[in-house]
């Protein structure tokens, strides 16, 4: 039996491990974003055609989030990261091959559909499992240095390409470069310890969390109806879509805007997308950390502090696009826009995790992810649509993305009204499963 210091050293080893999966699925998932132009000019497709290719693969993603939830709550959550992270970085090589080669269209959509499988299991595993290595009060903290791991991966996956593209590389070796870093990061996998299911909630502190007893509930498929079907979590999807599509269109067409609207190359975009971007990462950190605060204060303040946070992004993104477009004011509209955008994204991540069981969470954070990813396939497909209806202007489509928060508040309210109740029935239940473990 390890020691309680051998056991948090092992938590901290793999939570970040974890943090570092995820960084490796936001490098995947955006790394097209900033070859937009270059790939269009290479297979001569339009960017709303190329739009349709990502949108798709994001719903690949989200059709492969099902299976990849259900069985991290099965299995060993760490061996299946290894498998998607395989995936990922096989079908980047794959395209790079495709490049190289010079293959048709048709190849390079159906290795990126591939890649889509991979890319749909990485970061959602890895979030399911977060919650077993962090204890109650840092929470929180935890998922917002999740959702900075998701900045970070997103940034790296921009910066990658746009830097071989500067040093003029081509883009079958741009992929190349993708695909050998994604094998290095699995290898490294293989020294990660599987976290502990359930250790650290707060009923079950004393008995798995002390190594008196292995949480050994698991789900059935019989659980899917219930958890589609419990109110909190019907809140909880319809919040999620909402809180992810402004972001996801910002993050999707902010360098094309740039390109498009202003003139810019992919380098100086993509260095002007990330001082604009520079609110995510805090956003994300502070925004945790505060909603851990207010839960110390009372236990329903997480989305109490979400509601609050939200309220302000439509101010900032509005204000930045109807200005006139002069950086002295927009990139500083734009850094409060981007903090206020995704400050409540821990809290949110966080309540999805604590009012559902642990057995729950895989697939609870799986029917999340699909949500987010018809998220992000609606911010690929619709933004180009309505810029070319309204005089290629991507400024615009963004302003019609802030209508999202109306009802997101909304959501946050009933939230904040029903969480305790929530809460109150999750710990109840495993109490009663901590007495039981304790006596066997």
């Amino acid at each position: 039996m390890q020691s309680g210091s051998d056991t948090e050293k092992s938590d901290r080893r793999a939570l970040l491990a974890l943090l570092a999966a995820i960084v490796s699925a936001g490098a995947g998932i955006s790394y097209e974003t900033a070859l937009v132009v270059k790939i269009t000019a290479f297979y001569s497709v339009t960017d709303r055609a190329f739009g349709v290719l990502l949108g798709v693969t994001t719903l690949v993603m989200a059709l492969a989030a099902g299976p990849w939830g259900f069985w991290a709550d099965r299995h060993a959550r760490v061996r299946l990261i290894k498998l998607a992270q395989g995936i990922a970085a096989a079908s980047m090589l794959a395209a790079g091959l495709g490049l190289e080669l010079r293959l048709p269209y048709g190849f390079f959509f159906a290795v990126k559909l591939l890649s889509g499988i991979g890319l749909g299991g990485i970061g959602l595993v890895a979030t399911s499992a977060v919650m077993d290595t962090v204890p109650r009060e840092k929470r929180g903290a935890a998922f917002g240095w999740a959702g900075v791991s998701w900045v970070a991966g997103g940034a790296i996956g921009l910066l990658m390409p746009s830097v071989c593209m500067l040093l003029k590389l081509s883009l079958g070796v741009t992929y190349f470069l993708g695909g050998g870093v994604g094998f290095l990061f699995l290898a490294a996998l293989f020294f990660v310890e599987e976290p502990r299911r359930g250790a650290q909630d707060e009923a079950l502190r004393d008995s798995v969390g002390a190594g008196k007893a292995e949480y050994d509930y698991r789900i059935r498929f019989s659980d899917l109806k219930m958890l589609l079907l419990k109110p909190a979590n019907l809140i909880l999807l319809m919040a999620v879509l909402l809180f992810q599509f402004p972001a996801q269109v910002l993050v999707v067409w902010f360098v094309t805007f740039l390109m498009r609207n202003h003139g810019l190359n992919e380098f100086i975009a993509t260095q002007l997308m990330f001082l604009a971007f520079l609110g995510q990462p805090f956003g994300n950190a502070f925004g945790g950390a505060w909603t851990d605060r207010a839960f110390q204060w009372k236990r329903r303040g997480r989305p109490l502090v979400m509601m609050i946070l939200a309220a302000f992004a439509p101010v900032f993104l509005v204000s930045a696009m109807v200005l006139p477009f002069k950086w002295i004011w927009f990139a500083p509209l734009m850094i409060l826009a981007n903090f206020f955008l995704v400050a409540s994204g821990p809290g949110l991540t966080t309540v999805s995790l604590e009012v559902n069981l642990p057995e729950h969470r895989g697939t609870i954070t799986a029917i999340m992810s699909i949500w987010s990813n018809l998220a992000r396939a609606l911010a690929w497909y619709l933004p180009p649509m309505i810029a070319a209806a309204l005089g290629g202007r991507y400024d615009r489509a963004f302003v019609l993305t802030a209508a999202a928060f109306a009802p997101l508040l909304i959501l946050y309210l009933l939230m904040t009204l029903r969480v305790e109740k929530d809460l109150d029935h999750v710990n109840g239940i495993l109490q009663e499963r901590a007495e039981g473990m304790l006596k066997n």
